[in-house]
């Protein structure tokens, strides 16, 4: 076995953790100007933003509010921050928010320090230090951005990965009385890209023995806690923030496959958030890989406490899971009722076939006409 992996210097999880902001500060030495990194709307009306600000400003921090986040980040966002923080002079980097939040502050990060565009810094693309701290701190259950080393950005229908151990925060408090804010879809939403990620992660080329611990424990907690969750328990909720934060540890080890890439798509095209589109194809990727990778299926229902010797019991098993919460969540049960026509599907599956990385480091890759299929099948499932 063998792996690699980087993590936050400093992770404070639990409600109220926010207000060990100005400790953690001063312990990693995160001092001088801060760029805040947030969405238009929630940060400010819920009194974050204010909150954040004072709390930053207590230990000597002068901070500059960048609140322009969108859904699903695109270049221009990031690289409109980004030239602020230069010009500015910041030190280091909040991200306050879901994943797109994160994920533009990471963007934010590079190209305080580098010259060019955003895309020159997209993988292959290696980033070489210096590179500003980043301190993450979520307010959604479902992206993991806060532990990981990956940022994604959208350009057209398309997404694109800023992909470097630079990148992983330098702190990361996970509070979750944010969460008492989040609506009842949004909870389900991210939930479901949670649980994609721990899925996803299992069956990468990179899952090792450390990432399917993280994988294991974070399905467990998504079936126990999610229908408390959405319905507003704030003790489910801050099971499923920890789930969250398990699956990002499993794919910052691992990674995500085609679950992601068949998303990408009607996420930028149609509108459906990403958590959402990841759960319109995961049955399918459940059934492709209880097929395909029988004996790594029966393993992760032994992982589950399944003790069937059939990769089918163990696939119909978990299926019967989601389709329980789904039905419960009210979700779109498929492609269809999501609102996709289905001129689409060929677009769909060719699309998320052109992601290399997530179609090859399947331990089994699919073949165009398996991704074709499986399309279809998510279309009336």
């Amino acid at each position: 076995m063998f792996f690699s992996n980087s993590l936050p210097r400093k992770i404070f999880f639990g409600r109220g953790s926010l207000e060990r902001l100005p400790e953690a500060l001063r312990e990693l030495e995160l001092t001088g100007r801060a760029i805040l990194v947030t969405g238009r709307h929630f940060a400010r009306k819920s009194g974050y933003l204010d909150k954040l600000c004072s709390l930053m400003r207590f230990v000597g921090v002068d901070v500059i509010v960048y609140d322009k986040v969108e859904p699903n980040p695109s270049i221009e966002i990031v690289e409109e921050g980004g030239r602020i923080a230069r010009e500015k002079g910041v030190d280091f980097v909040v991200g306050f928010g879901g994943g797109s939040a994160i994920d533009t502050a990471k963007g934010i990060a590079v190209l305080a320090t580098h010259n060019g565009g955003l895309e020159e810094y997209f993988y292959p693309a290696k980033i070489e230090p210096p590179l500003l701290p980043i301190v993450a701190i979520p307010t959604t259950c479902g992206s993991g951005s806060e532990v990981t080393r990956y940022a994604i950005i959208s350009k057209g229908f398309r997404k694109y990965t800023i992909l470097s151990e630079l990148i992983v925060p330098t702190l990361t408090i996970l509070d979750s009385e944010v969460l008492k804010y989040l609506a009842r879809d949004i909870t389900a939403h991210t939930a479901m890209d949670a649980f994609s990620h721990a899925l996803e992660s299992y069956y990468h080329i990179n899952s090792c023995e450390f990432s399917e611990n993280f994988a294991r424990d974070a399905i467990i907690i998504f079936f126990e806690n999610l229908r408390d969750a959405v319905d507003g328990d704030m003790g489910s909720r801050e099971k499923i923030f920890y789930a969250s934060m398990l699956a990002g540890l499993a794919i910052n080890l691992a990674g995500t496959l085609f679950v992601h890439s068949l998303g990408y798509y009607i996420t930028q095209k149609f509108g459906i958030p990403h958590g959402l589109a990841n759960m319109l194809f995961l049955r399918q990727f459940i059934e492709y890989a209880a097929e395909k990778m029988p004996d790594r299926t029966i393993a992760l229902g032994r992982l589950l406490g399944l003790n069937s010797v059939s990769s089918e019991i163990v696939s119909r098993t978990i299926i019967n899971k989601l389709n329980d919460l789904i039905e419960y969540l009210d979700l779109p049960r498929n492609l269809k009722e999501a609102g996709i026509p289905h001129s689409e599907l060929f677009t769909i599956a060719e699309h998320g076939f052109s992601y290399k990385r997530n179609i090859e480091n399947c331990r089994k890759p699919p073949t165009s006409e398996e991704i074709q299929e499986i399309v279809k099948k998510a279309y009336l499932s």
